[in-house]
């Protein structure tokens, strides 16, 4: 008999802070924060690869004759920076969605969190404790059976409480795992992009080889030279930037399939089989 009066006791104050929580709108604030912090990683990620196709456009139309010592030597940009672009295209499309796919957290999250659901919450609560207090125990109220008011209560609370549970959840995995390979990458996709408007300068600022006479055409001989020589290098360098790129890429494709499409359809897998094993063990 104690036994019981302790855990309705518990039970009590549990569902009391239950309804405390669902009208203060704690979780409900905290996670709209991370939402909006995650809308605006996504956001400077996409306005980054947009920045970077551009300039990577601009190398696709760049080309570079020059002939020293009469050897021809050609130097397209494009050719090394194309199969990168393609891969930039493809990763804004993928930005786009996981932007999306917070845009609607976000909107799950205002509908939860609305006042319908908190008064239905605690009009289910206050039920269920008349119930197990003894209330409802007469013959009119037979209706309000348990089964039917812990079920409801339980699918109310996993409306009320899983997106904001899940948001945080999935905000605190990003913040300890997948925000040091964020940050790296993003960094690096922005060094990446300077360097590549450098080249881009760099090559728009080829010398014009229209002189005729002869101390012209060897000075032109010599300037060509030496840029072919440059040419090298900034073939070389190209290479090391398409190649950190291609991975910088790829590291932030999965930091955003992982938080914003597993990791929520996980938790959310999670929360609905914990659900329903409460359903399953709910005793009094």
């Amino acid at each position: 008999m104690n036994k019981n009066f302790i855990n309705k006791s518990l039970l009590t104050v549990f569902l009391i802070l239950i309804v405390f929580l669902s009208y203060s709108n704690l979780l409900d604030e905290l996670a709209e924060d991370y939402t909006e912090a995650g809308v605006e990683r996504s956001l400077i990620v996409f306005a980054i690869s947009r920045s970077l196709n551009g300039v990577i456009s601009v190398a696709q139309g760049t080309e570079v004759a020059l002939s020293p010592a009469g050897v021809g030597l050609t130097f397209a940009p494009g050719q090394i920076l194309d199969p990168v672009n393609d891969l930039i295209e493809r990763f804004s499309w993928v930005v786009m969605v996981s932007g999306a796919s917070l845009g609607v957290q976000r909107l799950f999250l205002e509908i939860t969190s609305s006042l319908l659901i908190s008064v239905m919450l605690s009009i289910f609560i206050i039920l269920l404790l008349l119930k197990i207090w003894g209330v409802f125990n007469r013959a009119e109220y037979k209706l309000l059976s348990l089964s039917f008011l812990k079920k409801g209560l339980v699918i109310l609370m996993f409306i009320r409480f899983s997106v904001p549970t899940i948001a945080l959840i999935n905000e605190g995995l990003y913040l300890h795992y997948l925000q040091p390979q964020y940050t790296e990458a993003q960094e690096q996709l922005v060094n990446a992009s300077d360097q590549i408007k450098s080249i881009n300068e760099t090559t728009r600022g080829n010398i014009d080889d229209s002189s005729n006479d002869l101390i012209g055409q060897v000075g032109v001989w010599l300037d060509q030279t030496r840029q072919s020589l440059d040419v090298e290098k900034q073939i070389q360098s190209l290479k090391q930037a398409a190649s950190d790129m291609s991975h910088q890429v790829i590291n932030l494709i999965v930091v955003f399939v992982v938080q914003t499409i597993i990791f929520p359809l996980l938790f959310l897998w999670l929360l609905i089989q914990s659900a329903k094993g409460i359903i399953r063990s709910f005793s009094i």
